[in-house]
């Protein structure tokens, strides 16, 4: 397979990349780094030429940034990068949409029940999700419109080594860094787990168009069970699925049954894992 991946040289391209790379396809890489935009629509079609899919990491993720800059860049860049695939005559898209798409993370609101799955409503508030949240829409909309399938990605928080590291030391400094100025349910995802999605998502059965949660299998929790946490920080809000947490009582708070049905996808890396092979 011909792939062409926007935002290749970011935390999960540079990990795509290696993979789709050893699974045996051809990679078109694209991005800023490499004098590319995805603001530049020519330049996305001579790229497109030729591709059988794209996988679009490329986005602005900071914050900080203003909404003029957030809401310009990931939904005019996601427009051309779909009219690039529509050109290029290409059949699939996978799309690096966030969980912030669902308007309950960042402290921007709290969930109607837990654990969360795919069918959760969405409310973003931040430039940044509702910037996901209409490039999704504009997902649905080619598949509606073309038959192209558009598999929409919604990652937590990725985290490579060194991250894993920072929120270890950040807890062992100061146990409220966990909750504190906001909790995010212990949501996250080791960029290998994150990388295996994308390239299963190129290759699953044509689902048309759908939107999946992605998360490790276990909270990045520094000693609470999953339940205790939700009770202390979140104590009105229901628990849909108890029996949910019943083989694992750190089982994350982000169901993943979705994505592990469609795109047959385990996420294998987990908190416990890193916490017990870390050096002493």
């Amino acid at each position: 397979m011909k792939i062409l991946v926007a935002g290749c040289e970011g935390l999960i391209g540079t990990r795509l990349v290696e993979l789709l790379q050893a699974e045996g396809d051809e990679v078109v890489p694209f991005d800023r780094r490499r004098g590319q935009d995805v603001l530049d629509e020519v330049a996305l079609l001579k790229a497109m030429r030729g591709c059988d899919a794209v996988v679009h990491l490329a986005a602005v993720v900071d914050p900080g940034a203003g909404a003029v800059e957030t809401l310009g860049v990931n939904l005019r860049g996601t427009a051309n990068v779909l009219g690039a695939v529509r050109g290029a005559g290409a059949q699939r898209v996978v799309f690096a949409s966030s969980v912030n798409a669902l308007g309950i993370f960042r402290g921007e609101g709290s969930p109607e029940y837990l654990p969360l799955d795919d069918d959760h409503p969405c409310q973003p508030k931040s430039p940044y999700g509702v910037s996901k949240l209409r490039a999704e829409d504009l997902c649905e909309r080619l598949t509606a419109s073309t038959g192209i399938a558009t598999v929409c990605l919604r990652p937590p928080a990725v985290w490579d080594d060194g991250m894993y590291a920072r929120i270890d030391a950040a807890r062992a400094a100061d146990p409220a860094f966990e909750w504190s100025p906001y909790w995010e349910y212990g949501a996250f995802l080791d960029v290998r787990d994150c990388a295996s999605a994308c390239a299963r998502a190129l290759r699953c059965e044509d689902p048309g168009h759908v939107r999946l949660l992605l998360c490790a299998p276990d909270v990045s929790s520094a000693g609470a069970s999953s339940l205790e946490l939700a009770g202390r920080l979140l104590p009105d809000v229901p628990i849909r699925d108890p029996a949910y947490f019943r083989e694992d009582p750190y089982r994350a708070l982000v169901a993943t049954r979705r994505a592990g049905r469609l795109l047959d996808w385990t996420p294998l890396h987990a908190w416990r894992e890193w916490k017990a092979g870390r050096p002493a």
